[in-house]
C-alpha cells in the first residue's frame, strides 16, 4: 500500500525518497516514516563512503523512527487494520536493517582495537576532531560501540572495512582534556577565585577533606556582564585540579531529532562520570534552561527536565559549572541545583592593569608603568573584553601610520623605517615599496592608548550592572 510513496522501504537495497506520506495516515504515522526514510537515507551516504556521515546517527534515527511508528500503531486511529500490518511490516525490516548497521560497527571496533591501540589511544582519529584552545570535542559514551563516522577517503567494504577508523561523536568541546589556563592567567577576580577554590577546587584535590556530612558542591554558577572573564575561571579551575573539561553551549545539546536532545545530555554526564574528576562547563546555561512557561513547546520541556535530573544525579567528582549574563532569566529550579552562585563583576584599577600588560604582551611599546596605572584608572566601567578590544584597537596605530606614510629611509642595520620628507636619507615611496623582511615597525606610545581609550565605550550598560547586583543581594551564594 505505502511502497508507492516510499519506494519499496521494506527491501534493503530500496531508497526513500522525500515525498509526503499518504493523506490517509495519522500525523504520528508520517512523521514516524518520514523519519525511516531519514534514517534509510543516511544508511546509504554512510555505505557509499560520502564524508560527514555517522553509523551511529544512522542506527539512533532507525531506533527512533520505528518508536514513533509504533506509538502511532498503538494510539492513532487507521482506516482499516491492513494499514497497522504493513506499518509494522515496515517497523520490522528497519529494525533488521538498524541491526545490521550495529554488527558492521562491531566490527569495525574490533578492527580498531587490533589495529595499532596504542596510537589510537593518545592521537586524534581521523574523521574527529582534534582538541582545540577553548572548544574541541568530547567522546560520547554509551553501552554499544563507540560512534563510527566516516571520513574523506576512508574505504568500506570487505577486507578495507578494517582500515576504518571510528571517530567519536562530538558533545560540545574540550574532548575530556585538561586545558592549560593558571590561575594567574587571570587577571583580578580575586573574590571569585577565593570562592571557586573553596567551592571547587579543594573537593576535588583533597576529597579526604569532605568525608560524612561534609559534601562538596555539585553545581556553581557564574554570572556577571560579558566579557568579564567566566570561560577563563571555569577552564582555570579544571587546570588548578587537573580535572577533564567538557565545554558545552545550547547548540551542542539541543537536536531538532524527538527524543536526540536528552540523550546527548545523558551521553555527556555519562562521559563526564567515565572521566572522574571532571567538569562540565554550561556556557550560557540560560539559553537551556530558562524560566518555564505554559506555552512552551514539548522538545523543550523535556530538555530541561533531563538536565535537571541529570544535575541532581551527577556522580562524585563532577563538578557542573555554569556561566550566564543574564541570571534572573534561569529557570528557579536550575538556580537551586547551582547551590553556589558566585558575581564576577567588571574588573577594577588593578585588574585593568593586568589586563593591559597581559594583552600587550611581547609587543614593542614605549608605556612605563606610571602611564598604564593612569589608563587603567580611564578605562573604569569597561569590562575585560573591551579592554581587549583597547589594547587591540592601539596595537594597530602603528600599522595606520606605516599605511599613511609618504617616505621611508633605510637604517644603518638596512632596516627601512618610516620618516619624514625633510630627513635624511628619505625616499619617497609608499609601505608597499618597502620590502617585507625588512620593515621596521613603530612601537606603541601613549599616545595611540590614548587615542583608542577615547574612542571606547563600555559593553556593559548601566542597568545591566544594577540587575546584577539586585540579582546579587536577593540570590547570590558563595560571594
Amino acid at each position: 500500500m505505502f511502497s508507492r510513496y516510499f519506494g519499496s522501504i521494506v527491501g534493503t537495497s530500496a531508497q526513500v525518497p522525500a515525498k509526503a506520506a499518504p493523506p490517509t495516515l495519522p500525523p504520528k504515522a508520517k512523521v514516524g516514516l518520514e523519519m525511516l526514510g531519514q534514517a534509510r537515507q543516511e544508511r546509504k551516504r554512510y555505505q557509499n563512503g560520502m564524508p560527514g556521515t555517522s553509523i551511529d546517527f544512522a542506527i539512533r534515527s532507525y531506533e527512533d523512527g520505528v518508536t514513533v511508528l509504533l506509538e502511532s500503531i498503538k494510539a492513532e486511529q487507521f482506516a482499516s487494520e491492513g494499514q497497522k500490518v504493513e506499518l509494522r511490516g515496515i517497523a520490522h525490516a528497519c529494525l533488521a536493517e538498524a541491526e545490521g548497521l550495529k554488527e558492521q560497527r562491531k566490527a569495525l571496533s574490533e578492527a580498531r582495537a587490533n589495529l595499532a591501540p596504542q596510537r589510537h589511544r593518545s592521537a586524534p582519529t581521523p574523521g574527529g576532531s582534534a582538541a582545540g584552545g577553548g572548544r574541541g570535542a568530547s567522546s560520547r559514551p554509551g553501552n554499544a560501540a563507540a560512534p563510527v563516522s566516516r571520513a574523506e577517503g576512508t574505504p568500506r567494504g570487505g577486507a578495507a572495512a578494517a582500515a576504518a577508523v571510528p571517530a567519536a561523536a562530538k558533545i560540545g568541546s574540550g574532548n575530556g582534556e585538561r586545558p592549560s589556563v593558571r590561575w594567574n592567567e587571570v587577571a583580578g577576580l580575586e573574590n571569585a577565585k577565593a570562592a571557586l577554590q573553596e567551592a571547587a577546587v579543594l573537593p576535588i584535590r583533597f576529597p579526604s577533606l569532605f568525608t560524612g556530612e561534609r559534601k562538596p558542591w555539585r553545581g556553581i554558577l557564574l554570572y556577571g556582564p560579558p566579557g568579564t572573564g567566566k570561560s577563563r575561571l571555569a577552564q582555570a579551575v579544571a587546570t588548578e585540579v587537573d580535572a577533564s573539561y567538557f565545554a558545552v553551549t545550547s547548540s551542542d545539546l539541543v537536536s531538532k531529532w524527538v527524543g536526540e536532545s536528552e540523550k546527548q545530555v545523558r551521553l555527556l554526564f555519562e562521559q563526564a562520570a567515565a572521566s572522574r574528576p571532571s567538569i562540565i562547563f554550561i556556557d550560557e546555561v540560560d539559553a537551556l534552561v530558562s524560566a518555564r512557561t505554559d506555552g512552551e513547546n514539548d522538545t523543550t520541556r523535556r530538555l530541561k527536565n533531563e538536565l535537571l535530573v541529570r544535575m541532581s544525579e551527577a556522580a562524585e567528582g563532577v563538578l557542573v559549572l555554569g556561566a550566564t549574563n543574564v541570571p534572573w532569566g534561569l529557570d528557579p529550579a536550575v538556580r537551586r541545583r547551582f547551590e553556589r552562585r558566585i558575581h564576577i563583576p567588571l574588573p577594577d584599577a588593578d585588574a585593568r592593569y593586568e589586563l593591559l600588560r597581559i594583552h600587550l604582551g611581547a609587543t614593542p611599546h614605549e608605556l612605563s608603568e606610571r602611564e598604564m596605572r593612569r589608563l587603567s584608572q580611564q578605562a573604569d566601567s569597561l569590562s575585560g573584553a573591551d579592554v581587549s578590544v583597547v589594547v587591540r584597537d592601539a596595537l594597530m596605530e602603528p600599522v595606520r601610520m606605516l599605511q599613511q606614510a609618504t617616505h621611508f629611509r633605510q637604517e644603518a642595520d638596512g632596516a627601512w623605517a618610516m620618516c619624514g620628507a625633510s630627513d635624511r636619507g628619505a625616499q619617497r615611496m609608499g609601505l608597499m615599496q618597502v620590502p617585507a623582511q625588512k620593515l621596521r615597525t613603530p612601537p606603541v606610545t601613549h599616545a595611540h592608548m590614548e587615542r583608542a581609550m577615547r574612542a571606547a565605550r563600555p559593553s556593559v550598560g548601566t542597568e545591566d550592572l544594577r540587575r546584577h547586583e539586585q540579582f546579587t543581594a536577593e540570590f547570590g551564594a558563595g560571594n
